[in-house]
């Protein structure tokens, strides 16, 4: 009898600890509502991004341009997107989807091409660690060197094989 009751004593002591532990927490998986721009804020991101001159004295949209044109099979740009934050919420860059290669089914585009923003709005300085967007920021040529190592590294692994992508 007085295992039983010893075991009902630490099975209660469990439950109200668990209960104060969730009482005064936030799950893990409980993350904060995105706080969306409006619309027209939107796309004057985006339009900021289309429009930053990149080193050479090229637009971002004049960029990706020339290089769907010089390498159209290797290159695709998509669209623009405003990224949020998914610890804060916060809208903090705009993303550029890509394909590498001619296969170019929906979900297979590279999503590592973008700009941060401050939250008014206006472009920051790209890292230079995040090598696709640095190869954008230094302009036409940097770019296209860009996207021939990326489509040599992805689709052509072993030169004598046919493209992967």
């Amino acid at each position: 009898m007085e295992i039983g009751i010893t075991a009902v004593k630490r099975l209660s002591a469990t439950a109200v600890g668990l209960a104060l532990l969730w009482s005064h927490s936030t799950p893990m998986w409980a993350f904060p509502k995105p706080k969306v721009l409006a619309p027209a804020v939107e796309a004057k991101w985006i339009e900021s991004v289309k429009t930053h001159r990149t080193k050479d004295g090229a637009t971002v949209a004049e960029v990706l341009a020339f290089a769907q044109k010089m390498r159209p099979r290797e290159f695709k740009a998509g669209r623009f997107d405003v990224g949020y934050n998914g610890a804060t919420g916060a809208a903090e860059s705009v993303a550029i989807e890509y394909w590498i290669g001619s296969k170019r089914l929906p979900d297979d585009a590279f999503a590592d091409l973008g700009y941060h923003m401050s939250p008014d709005g206006k472009v920051l300085a790209t890292p230079s660690e995040e090598a696709t967007s640095a190869a954008l920021e230094g302009g036409r040529a940097a770019f296209l060197r860009a996207i021939d190592e990326t489509y040599h590294e992805t689709c052509r692994p072993d030169q004598a094989e046919a493209p992967l992508c």
